[in-house]
């Protein structure tokens, strides 16, 4: 998601530190309207970081053959590459219906997916339904952080992983918002802050091992984009400053 903090305005704003006034809708609006344009990620370094850090967390022995859950997966950005992995099943759920569109279109090959409408508080799944969760830029938006992982360990299989992805909520504490952009400019999207602590109480009250954790940072691999932008003001000034925050924890 891009990111918006007070001195002045891109031309785009995805990806792009700014603190300028941006209209705050509430996530299940903003999704819907976002969803047309969601995948053009070019100008989205928050985006690009989380996927060139995350990726490297799918690993065979964890998809391979596996029934695999994205929860909160967008228009199926993930799709493809969990598909290289030849899993037995992947499930595709998200809230706003137009994501979910999105991400039908991109349905391809020969392991059975599924798609479903649904809220992470609220899985519509049995207990125990799969070996490996995907849960990205999913939990800002969600008011109790608890319920939403206890609902994610339950539907989990016991040894399996859930990897999580989370805007920095040092982001949050300096007022850098969610944004994106829309036909009538910059929209900004409404989030909780949870904290570290946040997290590891709900994966130890849940049953939830902690067996990785990176927290990317604004650094050379994303300056193109503040320099596209014209902003590279922007980048010297956080340059070192995490973006996103992100988990693999595996339950017990």
């Amino acid at each position: 998601m891009g990111l918006h903090a007070t001195m002045g305005r891109l031309r785009h704003s995805v990806g792009t530190i700014l603190r300028a006034p941006a209209p705050t809708l509430d996530p299940f609006e903003a999704y819907q309207l976002w969803a047309a344009r969601y995948d053009d990620t070019g100008d989205n370094a928050l985006l690009y970081a989380e996927e060139r850090h995350l990726r490297p967390w799918f690993e065979p022995e964890k998809l391979l053959s596996k029934d695999l859950l994205d929860a909160g997966c967008g228009t199926g950005r993930y799709l493809r590459g969990l598909q290289e992995f030849h899993p037995r099943s992947i499930t595709l759920m998200d809230f706003s219906p137009n994501m979910i569109g999105h991400a039908r279109s991109k349905i391809n090959g020969s392991v059975p997916v599924s798609l479903h409408i649904a809220r992470v508080e609220r899985l519509p799944f049995k207990n125990g339904s799969f070996d490996f969760i995907l849960c990205t830029l999913v939990l800002g938006h969600v008011r109790n952080l608890s319920a939403a992982i206890e609902q994610l360990s339950r539907v989990l299989r016991r040894g399996g992983t859930i990897v999580i992805s989370c805007f920095h909520p040092f982001g949050h504490l300096l007022g850098w918002k969610r944004t994106f952009h829309a036909d009538d400019g910059v929209m900004a999207v409404d989030f909780h802050r949870h904290l570290h602590s946040d997290y590891l109480g709900a994966f130890l009250k849940n049953g939830l091992e902690l067996t990785r954790v990176e927290e990317p940072i604004i650094d050379e691999s994303v300056r193109h984009f503040y320099e596209r932008a014209g902003r590279s003001d922007i980048y010297a000034r956080y340059v070192g400053y995490p973006m996103l925050l992100l988990f693999e924890v595996r339950k017990k």
